[in-house]
């Protein structure tokens, strides 16, 4: 397995720059009421957004080469192609959900920025309200595609899990257990029922503005054979309790 995260640093780390000298421009050669200081307001806004991006994926890349080094590595399971697809399917539904509490969140405060923009924004409020409209658009597109595209390459990824004590990598997407705007709260064991296998669901807290967390899980099925072992994993982090599973 390679490491991909770290081009998605590189990518935003390029983005933070771009938009640096994107505000450095309009600043030095626009004038403020004519656009200027819309697109540097437009600008500033991505360059934050990007560096949380930035620093968001360099902890997930530094979780992935730790995991493979082998650090601190307490399971490495495998699973067989059908019982893979049985867990993409379900783990699709699950993040379409998801998917869309957080838009509904992100949404608003977007239609916000856009009504504040238009009101006060003058002759440049028009063009900021129609950016951040654009913005919102591509957003709500993503929020959409993204559930279908994780789903699609969950069935091309390599049915396997790596769970480590820093985080845990499932079909190849990572999930560190602390890292920028996100962090671990428990870990808990589900014994096999309604056709679900036996899984390890690892309850997280994500930061999505200020003063909101949204919760989430990543539930990794256990393999037959495995069921004491990831009773005892989930031991280590303090959910020694047992479960049915939903």
């Amino acid at each position: 397995m390679k490491n991909h995260e770290w081009k998605w640093v590189y990518l935003s780390a390029l983005g933070v720059i771009c938009f640096l000298f994107l505000i450095g421009y309009a600043n030095e050669a626009m004038d403020c009421m004519s656009g200027g200081c819309a697109v540097m307001f437009i600008s500033f806004f991505l360059v934050i957004t990007l560096i949380a991006v930035a620093l968001l994926f360099w902890s997930r890349a530094r979780t992935v080469d730790a995991i493979l080094a082998g650090q601190d590595l307490l399971a490495h399971w495998i699973y067989s192609p059908d019982d893979s697809a049985l867990s993409a399917d379900r783990e699709f539904a699950e993040y379409k959900e998801a998917n869309k509490a957080l838009f509904i969140v992100v949404g608003g405060f977007f239609l916000f920025a856009i009504i504040i923009v238009l009101i006060f924004g003058g002759e440049a409020g028009g063009l900021t309200g129609l950016i951040l409209t654009c913005a919102l658009g591509i957003i709500a597109l993503a929020a959409w595609g993204a559930p279908r595209i994780v789903y699609r390459r969950s069935l091309q990824a390599i049915p396997e899990a790596y769970i480590g004590r820093n985080g845990i990598i499932y079909r190849e997407a990572v999930y560190p257990f602390r890292s920028f705007l996100n962090r671990l709260e428990g870990v808990t064991y589900h014994e096999a029922g309604q056709g679900n296998p036996p899984l390890l669901t690892f309850s997280f807290i994500q930061v999505v503005g200020l003063y909101i967390l949204r919760p989430y899980e990543v539930s990794v099925p256990v393999p037959q054979g495995e069921m004491d072992h990831a009773r005892e994993i989930s031991g280590m982090f303090g959910g020694g309790g047992r479960r049915r599973s939903p």
